[in-house]
Formats: structure tokens, sequence, C-alpha cells
């Protein structure tokens, strides 16, 4: 569902006004009857913001909303928690839901002996297509991607293909994944990952050790 559809049955459903949106998520109230007409938000920090806002108000665990019925009532609904998706890492198969919870975004599983990365459904049409997004879990690409934030990622089909310098994340055999600048290794069939802080060391990783590497599509500000 596309933001401005679900900002406006959001709105219609609680019955809550666009300056009380506009106010608890800082974006203009502008921008907001804009988006729910069908223009696509052309901010992404701003658009965080509201999905953040609309995830609070609806998925949160326990929340309670009514939804009405063809017969003028209403009935009681609790919301689910966001989608999570699973992404298979050694195979180009369809994604899959993932109903389990207890799964983090980020953390890699087994599905029928398969490895899958675990990560949350996005819509934003205005950043392209993604498979997924996860958290960053440490500080070692700041300041550029900082530690408590959010990658919307998405895999690359050929792994080898890629451009020096640029920020991919890598899985590898242990099911260790890794946010970090690539580029070709003086020994054969290997790359090099640099992290931006300094604290972080440089690693060699052999091709035939990756599992899966995805181009990082977006970031979403802590």
């Amino acid at each position: 569902m596309e933001i401005g559809i679900r900002l406006k049955e959001f709105r219609k459903r609680k019955k809550i006004k666009m300056p009380a949106v506009a106010a608890a998520t800082g974006i203009s109230k502008e921008n907001l009857y804009k988006w729910e007409k069908g223009t696509k938000p052309s901010d992404f920090t701003l658009y965080t913001k509201l999905v953040q806002y609309l995830d609070k108000m609806e998925n949160a665990t326990g929340h309670v909303y009514e939804e009405p019925r063809s017969n003028g009532s209403t009935q009681r609904i609790q919301a689910a928690p966001a989608a999570l998706c699973g992404i298979f890492l050694a195979q180009d198969d369809d994604a899959l839901s993932i109903t389990d919870n207890n799964n983090a975004p980020g953390s890699v599983i087994t599905v029928k002996d398969k490895p899958v990365l675990v990560g949350w459904k996005i819509e934003a049409p205005f950043i392209g297509v993604v498979d997924c997004v996860i958290p960053i879990t440490d500080d070692s690409m700041e300041p550029d991607y900082k530690n408590g934030g959010h990658i919307a990622l998405k895999k690359l089909r050929f792994t080898r293909i890629i451009n020096a310098g640029y920020c991919y994340y890598i899985v590898d055999k242990n099911k260790k994944g890794l946010l970090r600048k690539v580029r070709p290794s003086s020994e054969t069939n290997s790359i090099i990952l640099t992290a931006e802080n300094k604290n972080y060391p440089e690693i060699s990783r052999n091709w035939d050790d990756v599992l899966a590497i995805f181009s990082v599509e977006a970031r979403f500000l802590k």
C-alpha cells in the first residue's frame, strides 16, 4: 500500500485531523495533503518519519482499533506487528513471509536447509524496488551509516559484479553479515572489506566464502 493511501485510511479510521499528524511527525500539512492525493514523497527522511508514526500508531503490539463494517457497526481488531520477510541467500527463490517474530531483522536463519536473511518489508516507490530493510547494529560505518539506523537492501543477482569503493552488505558462509566498502584484493578470487571507522580492521574475504551481496539502496536516519 502506498504511503498516501495508508495515511488517508488511517486518518479516516481513527478520525484524526491532518494538523494532529503534522504536529506529531514534524511534517508540514501541505506535504501530507499532497501525499494523500497521490504525490509520491521526494524526501526520504520525511517519508521515514511518517512510516514510523503510522507503525507506532497502528502496528504497536497490543494496539486495537475499530474497523467499520458494511452494516454500520464496528469490529475491534488488534493490529499485527510490522511484516517480516525472508530473502534466500544462496538461491534466487522468491522472498517468503516470516511469521515467527522471534526472528530478528538482520539475522540469518535456515528454512528447508537454505540460509535466509530476515528483514522488514517496505513499500517506498521513490527509492525503487528493494528486498528488505535491516537495522545497523554497530558503528563500523559511521558517520554515514549510524548505529541504530536502518538500510534498505537489494540482492545482487550477479554477485561478483561490484563497484569498487561502494558500500555493500555482505553475508558469508558463517551466516555473518557485514556492512562495508568493497574493493578488489591483490589475492586471487578475493575482496577487501573496509570500514569507515578506523577501529575496525580491513577484512579479506574469499569469493567462495560469500553467500550473498546486497547493494545499499537507501539508509534511514537514526
